[in-house]
């Protein structure tokens, strides 16, 4: 299930202790252990190493949000891809950056992805089915992380799951793998022109729930603006999935631009 709060996506780097990273992300040991795996088979109890990835989850910031620390020697494009976006969503998202090219470390960027909360029973297969993200792209984001594996997870380790988006439409709500009801709460990030943002629910048949509905994005391109509506299902779905799609038009033909599709359940 995905796990709401803000949490700190940092790399290890020489010096750095679990009690000097709980104090600086106002975390907790335990809560850093637990969430990486850091005990046996992994490693040995407590220890952590230069050039690892940790998911660190800070227990006083209250936005919903995943931030990467940046690296030294990071680029915003090696960013991107490893987290399947785009240089340009990560730095229209993140307040501060004015140049997807200029980053420094330390800075925090925030991305779209979601932390997903390892239950007793999930694999990274029925995590990648569940939520309609591909398995080679949960272990992309997951790499340096040597609790992850494909063969087998932990109750309690906490996954970083990339959100689908386009080069141009992020949705945070609702997550990949939500089961929505008759009412739909949608909230996003889109670089719209006059900040027309169109979306429908369908089912796995391809059969329109709710008609194409449309909200205004806060600001138009090229900024990335923040969206939120809500759409009433208006049908009742064939299939017990199916698909959120976010899009928008091409003003010179009306064809479909910037697909961005979650998997969603309307039945547990």
């Amino acid at each position: 299930m995905k796990l709401p709060g803000t949490h700190i996506l940092h790399t290890v780097e020489h010096g750095d202790t679990l009690y000097s990273l709980a104090n600086r992300y106002n975390s907790s040991v335990d809560d850093i252990v637990r969430s990486n795996g850091i005990y046996p088979p992994f490693t040995d109890p407590g220890l952590i190493y230069p050039g690892q990835l940790l998911v660190i989850s800070d227990a006083y910031l209250g936005k919903d949000e995943v931030l990467y620390v940046v690296n030294r020697g990071d680029t915003m494009y090696q960013i991107a891809t490893r987290f399947l976006s785009h240089p340009d969503m990560i730095a229209g998202i993140t307040s501060g950056v004015q140049n997807p090219n200029f980053i420094f470390p330390y800075q925090p960027l925030r991305l779209p992805v979601m932390i997903y909360l390892v239950q007793t029973g999930d694999s990274i297969a029925s995590i990648s089915e569940r939520t309609g993200v591909p398995i080679d792209g949960i272990l992309t984001a997951n790499q340096n992380r040597p609790s992850i594996s494909p063969d087998v997870l932990y109750e309690g380790l906490k996954l970083i799951i990339p959100l689908p988006t386009s080069q141009n439409i992020a949705v945070f709500a609702p997550s990949p793998g939500d089961i929505i009801e008759s009412d739909v709460f949608i909230s996003g990030y889109a670089r719209a022109f006059e900040a027309n943002v169109l979306m429908q629910v369908i089912d796995a048949q391809g059969n329109s729930l709710t008609g194409e509905q449309f909200t205004t994005a806060q600001y138009a391109a090229p900024v990335y603006a923040p969206f939120e509506t809500t759409l009433t299902l208006e049908e009742q779905p064939a299939t017990d999935e199916g698909y959120l799609q976010v899009y928008t038009r091409s003003a010179k033909d009306g064809s479909i631009q910037d697909l961005t599709q979650i998997k969603v359940y309307f039945n547990e």
